[in-house]
């Protein structure tokens, strides 16, 4: 059966079953990568997300390097930064430099951008190199990577599978949909695909970011019940999140 099809199939499923299958606001809050990736944010945004931090219990929060020093003080929060952000075209030993200021900083997980440029130009392999000596260096230093594919950029869902699938044999410990800086963001064909590619690789162990758009409960709840069905286990968010920056206001605020 094509993924096109499958996907027909499985959202026929989703939305008779959704009503059964709601998330709890705390479920998935505890899944937000709460996110401010805003090169020119202040003072007062920064302490608002540090407000929400320490009010809830997100999974992380995601900032530019150059802002992780304003959260060090948050002992119970993963703090996460961008590499290779947001083109993907940066040379590698930038990027491990990259890294390496972050951990010294304090971060905890890596969001970095696959060259997805390259690798559609037809340099697959050396973007992928690119790709297996970050993951490779993001488990020397016990950093949670998420890969970034930039799915919007991709023409179909085959395209994307195939990706996942080859990143997922590097041992990639998360796959992201999105940098959200691009027009398309998170959609529910790149996540059925991903998805699909993480299940069919039951001998890894990888997880899914969905992040570009995502701005309602209405939306996380569907994502969140797509995952479920997909992977049959609840999700968690030792293997599902969403990267947002008003997400948590649409959960919390009546």
């Amino acid at each position: 059966m094509s993924l096109d099809s499958s996907l027909n199939t499985l959202l026929n499923r989703l939305l008779s079953q959704q009503q059964r299958s709601l998330k709890s606001n705390l479920e998935l809050i505890q899944c937000i990568d709460l996110t401010l990736l805003d090169e020119a944010a202040d003072k007062h945004s920064l302490g608002q997300v540090y407000q929400q931090a320490q009010r809830y219990p997100v999974a992380a929060i995601c900032v530019y390097s150059q802002h992780l020093n304003q959260f060090v003080s948050l002992p119970t929060i993963k703090l996460a930064t961008v590499v290779n952000f947001p083109q993907g075209t940066d040379e590698l030993l930038s990027c491990l430099a990259a890294i390496d200021q972050a951990v010294n900083i304090g971060a905890h997980e890596i969001d970095y951008v696959f060259p997805y440029e390259e690798y559609m130009s037809g340099n697959k392999q050396k973007a992928l190199n690119h790709c297996d000596v970050i993951i490779q260096d993001c488990k020397k230093l016990g950093l949670n990577l998420k890969i970034i594919l930039e799915t919007g950029a991709f023409p179909n869902m085959d395209s994307v599978y195939q990706l996942s699938s080859e990143l997922i044999s590097l041992g990639a410990p998360f796959l992201k949909t999105s940098t959200g800086k691009i027009n398309t963001g998170a959609t529910f064909s790149a996540a059925f695909a991903i998805l699909t590619a993480i299940k069919d690789a039951p001998e890894y162990h990888c997880g899914i970011k969905l992040s570009g758009g995502i701005k309602s409960t209405e939306q996380a709840q569907q994502y969140a019940h797509l995952a479920e069905l997909l992977m049959e286990k609840a999700i968690h968010p030792s293997w599902f999140r969403i990267g947002a920056s008003s997400l948590l206001t649409s959960l919390t605020v009546p």
